[in-house]
This record gives C-alpha cells, sequence and structure tokens, in this order.
C-alpha cells in the first residue's frame, strides 16, 4: 500500500530534478534495500547523484515523474512487493543497473548527496544537516520543499485528509451509557466486524465476538503486541476464546527487519458491516465500559455511519493488518478480568444525531489536523485529556501551543486533565503542567484556565478521554498528547462537525469541569456509607432518649 499511496502524495516542487527521499538506515542487515527517489517537472535527461565518494548515472524513463534508485533491486522487492527503477548492484536482469563509479552506499548517521545535470547542481541533500537520520525512517520532502513534515517509518502509511458529510451517528460517554452502545453493535452486526484496539481483557465482548463468529460474521481482531507493562494476563485467555470461536486475532510486534511501522498500534476502533465506525478513547476492558450501574473511566466514543466513512477505516485496518510486523496471537486459558464492584449513577444517555461532517485523524498521518482545528477556533475550546506533555528536547507541543494561541486570540481556553495517582505523583507531570498553565495565564492576562480532575469526587475511576470541543468541532481520538502519540503510533480519531455532537460533549466537559461531574456515588449497602448512617441513627436515638429522660424528672 505505502508504493500505491506514493503516487498520490508527492506534488512536484520544481521545474528541475530533486530528491524527493532517501532511505539510508534500514530495519534490513546490510542495508541492501536502501534508496534514493528524485522527481520532476520536465522530464531531466541524464542525471547523476554523487555521495562525494562514488557517482551514479542514469536516465529516467520517458512518461514518468519520479526514478527510485535501490542500492538492490531484489532486496528492495522483498521489503516493498515490486522493483525499483533502477539498482546500483547488479542483483537482476529484470531491474537496469545505473553506470557506476567509484563507490556509491549511503552512510547512516552522515552523509551528503548532490543532484547535477549537464554539470550543474540542482539539488543536495544532507544528513544530519537537512534532517536528522534515524534507524528505519523514511526522509521524505513534502511540495511545500520541506523535509520531514511527519515522520514516517518503513511500512507507515501515507494518508492524507478526508472529509465525509451528511453522516448520522450516536454520541456517548463512559462510564454512563457506553457498554451498551457496543454491545448493540456487535450483536446486529451481519456480515463482518473489525476490531483495532489497544488492549482486549473484556470477557463479555469477548464473548459477544465469538457469538457473532458463529453465527457466519468474519471477525477480525488487531491487537498491540507489546503494550507498555506487557500483554495484560487477562487477555490471552480472550485471545484464546477468540481464536476457538474462529475468529482471526493479529498482533503488531515485529522486530528487526520484520519491523512494525508503529511504535505502538494504540488505535480505538471497530468497522461493522462496511458501514458503521464505532470509535472511542477506551481500550475494551471492564473499568472502560462499565455494566450499568457501575463506576469506571470518562471516556468519549461515537457511532458513526456512512459507508464511504467505512470503507475509509477499512481500507486503514487492511493495510495495518496486511503490514509488517503483524503476526498471529497466541492465547492460553486463564483467569478473565475481575467485574468493577463500585455502584454509580449514570447521568448522560446516548444522543442520536445526523447531518454532521466528519473528518478521520490517523496518527501519525494526519495528527496535524488537531493543531489546526483548534487554530481556526474563535469562541472556545475545551480539551479533556488523560495527560499533557511538552515534547522532549525543550520541543514545544503543537497542539498545547495552538490552544495557549488561542487563549491570545480571545478565545474560552479550558484544560481539564486526569488527577488519578500516576498522573500526580511525580515532579513534572498533570498537576504542574495545570501550575504552568495557571502561571502562564496570570502573566499574560490571557482567556486560559486549567484545572485537574481529582477522580474521587466524582465517582469516576479516571479520565480517560482525549478529546477536545472547538466552537462546534468535537474530536474524539485514542491519542495522547505527547510526542510518541502523535509523531510515531498508530492512532485513530474523528473530528466531528456539528452542533448537536458539540452540545452534547461540552455538556459532559462542564458536568467534569465542575468538580463534582452532578454525579451521585452510590455505594454497596455493605460500605461504609451504610456504617456511617447507622451511627447517625444510633446517635440521634440517645439523644432522643436523653430529651425524654430530662422531661420525665422535670414535669
Amino acid at each position: 500500500m505505502f508504493l500505491i499511496l506514493f503516487v498520490f502524495f508527492i506534488s512536484p516542487c520544481s521545474s528541475v530534478p530533486y530528491f524527493l527521499e532517501v532511505y539510508p538506515d534500514t530495519w534490513v542487515d546490510g542495508d541492501e534495500d536502501e534508496y534514493v527517489t528524485i522527481g520532476w517537472e520536465e522530464e531531466p535527461g541524464q542525471v547523476t547523484i554523487s555521495d562525494g565518494e562514488g557517482t551514479i548515472i542514469l536516465t529516467p524513463l520517458p512518461g514518468s515523474r519520479t526514478c527510485t534508485i535501490a542500492r538492490n533491486a531484489e532486496a528492495y522487492e522483498k521489503v516493498w512487493g515490486q522493483y525499483p527503477d533502477f539498482e546500483i548492484l547488479d542483483g537482476t536482469p529484470l531491474v537496469p543497473q545505473a553506470a557506476l563509479s567509484g563507490k556509491f552506499q549511503l552512510s547512516n548517521k552522515k552523509d551528503e548527496l548532490t543532484l547535477t545535470k549537464n554539470g550543474v547542481v540542482h539539488d543536495s541533500v544532507s544528513w544530519p544537516g537537512t534532517f536528522p537520520s534515524r534507524k528505519g525512517q523514511i526522509h521524505f520532502k513534502s511540495c511545500k520543499g520541506l523535509w520531514d513534515e511527519r515522520i514516517l517509518m518503513a511500512g507507515g502509511s501515507r494518508l492524507e485528509p478526508e472529509t465525509f458529510l451528511d453522516v448520522s451517528g450516536i454520541s456517548f460517554v463512559s462510564p454512563d451509557c457506553s457498554r451498551a452502545v457496543l454491545e448493540d453493535v456487535i450483536r446486529q452486526a451481519n456480515t463482518s466486524v473489525l476490531l483495532n484496539v489497544y488492549e482486549f481483557t473484556d470477557p463479555g465482548f469477548a464473548g459477544l465476538l465469538c457469538d457473532a463468529q458463529k453465527r457466519g460474521v468474519s471477525v477480525i481482531v488487531l491487537l498491540e503486541g507489546g503494550p507498555v507493562g506487557g500483554i495484560p494476563a487477562e487477555e490471552f485467555p480472550v485471545i484464546y476464546d477468540l481464536i476457538r470461536a474462529g475468529a482471526q486475532v493479529l498482533v503488531m510486534e515485529g522486530d528487526r527487519e520484520d519491523h512494525a511501522p508503529y511504535r505502538y498500534n494504540h488505535a480505538k476502533y471497530l468497522v461493522a458491516d462496511d458501514l458503521r465506525v464505532f470509535l472511542t478513547t477506551e481500550n475494551f476492558k471492564e473499568h472502560s465500559f462499565p455494566k450499568a450501574g457501575y463506576t469506571g473511566n470518562r471516556g468519549w466514543g461515537v457511532l458513526l455511519e456512512s459507508p464511504d466513512l467505512a470503507a475509509s477505516f477499512t481500507r486503514v485496518f487492511k493495510d495495518d493488518s496486511d503490514g509488517p510486523g503483524v503476526v498471529p496471537a497466541s492465547g492460553r486459558p486463564g483467569a478473565f478480568e475481575e467485574s468493577v464492584t463500585d455502584r454509580y449513577q449514570p447521568v448522560f444517555h446516548p444522543l442520536s444525531f445526523s447531518g454532521a461532517d466528519v473528518m478521520p485523524v490517523f496518527s501519525p498521518d494526519t495528527s496535524h489536523l488537531i493543531a489546526d482545528v483548534i487554530n481556526n477556533s474563535s469562541r472556545r475550546v475545551w480539551i479533556e485529556q488523560a495527560y499533557i506533555t511538552e515534547y522532549p528536547g525543550n520541543g514545544s507541543n503543537p497542539f498545547l501551543s495552538a490552544a495557549i494561541g488561542a487563549a491570545r486570540r480571545g478565545a474560552d481556553v479550558r484544560i481539564l486533565l486526569d488527577g488519578y495517582y500516576y498522573n500526580i505523583e511525580d515532579d513534572n507531570d498533570n498537576d504542574e503542567m495545570v501550575t504552568t498553565l495557571q502561571t502562564l495565564a496570570a502573566r499574560e492576562n490571557i482567556t486560559l484556565e486549567a484545572r485537574v480532575l481529582y477522580p474521587e469526587k466524582t465517582g469516576l475511576l479516571k479520565v480517560h478521554t482525549k478529546g477536545v470541543i472547538a466552537d462546534d468541532q468535537v474530536l474524539i481520538s485514542s491519542m495522547n498528547w505527547n510526542e510518541n502519540s502523535a509523531c510515531f503510533n498508530r492512532e485513530a480519531g474523528v473530528i466531528i462537525r456539528n452542533k448537536e455532537v458539540a452540545s452534547y460533549f461540552a455538556s459532559v466537559f462542564l458536568s467534569d469541569w465542575s468538580g463534582k461531574g452532578g454525579y451521585s456515588k452510590v455505594e454497596d449497602t455493605a460500605g461504609r456509607d451504610f456504617s456511617g448512617v447507622m451511627q447517625m441513627i444510633a446517635l440521634a436515638a440517645v439523644i432522643i432518649f436523653l430529651i425524654l429522660l430530662y422531661r420525665r424528672h422535670h414535669r
């Protein structure tokens, strides 16, 4: 899929030959599949490429707009599924060999290339000057003339923004009403279910998918093969039962030459019957989708109905599941995840809507759309996130920078972060981020507020949302606001333009922003609250007894 997308991704930047791509430090041992791609508007005729130690000479084929020169055509074909236009070594008679003088081989960490026509140097590229080389990264130039506008690892997709109009759907939140929506989607599936989720430990959802497979629905599940902390023990019996039922279960975990193109497969979406897309901020765990009346994470989600949108997500799913680093999963019998037992009184119900415009957001391809939405907002930017961190090496988080910029323009910017213990216990996490933002707002006198939501005050377990309300648009995504999620993970989300949807999630946000959430947590009758009530009753009885005794002696 990478090579097919490449044709649509590039666009001419110059009337003279120029470098388009350089892949110097490959996953393959020996870098035999390294390559250089050049492009042009007008056919350049004979050109030379030199690295200072060797020179290759070639004449691109007439009628083409790009030319890829690989070191070894057979190694290149093994990785990319088709042959390059030229090769440097004499590996196969199927690919013409570029004329070579000296020793031409790309250095992994430091090198320089020049592109010459008729003795005139038309383009040059160097690393680490033009870009810092990274193992497995394809360095490419955009039509703006910029190198590496996004990080593209070998085998990764090259998706462009798309917008789908007049989409109907259902919005919902966890823990209030999410489980019933997902259960209905799986139960109503007739032909196919494609599920991509980071972690899956919920036995109830596993059972529904097993039932779907047994009634003739094609079920394919893609999981992360190396999540932080390792695969949960409760996930192995889920995988085991799905495989026994006939479902196909895959994990993204490859290394070395079969290296996965993403650091983590962190997406959380399901496509049913080539029609419906279920997308959420949550993993498939019981505390993410609790049973009715029980507590869980604060999460956002949406069910969208659109054949075209479903087709877009299906293409991404199939490219990822058929791509490098994906292997069949293996499970084993074991104990399932324990059910959540804390009671909880829901407030929010699912909301049906229609006439929405929907733009998918896939990281790392189009994660920049999040900043674009914030940058184009004028009235409000309300953000609810598990956490926000600046990029390492003194880099700015582009989404946080966009939010601060919106506040400087006068938009009402509110940032709500999770207060669960592991997001506030260190010296540089959510509570410090809130302090930093509050200090900035006071110093610049801008319309920016930031708070930590302490879940024990709301009845929630923790804030796991990755959401934004920007004017009348809503982002629902799996993407945390850190560099890893935006630049290296496979993440999935949607930006929805619809006033009803925006109002729905705004109500949820304001409830959480209040710090109370509008919830009353209902404890089990054996819990400490019941004991407190009994103590109060006993105390009242003693007081009444003393009053009666006093009256008796003072008649």
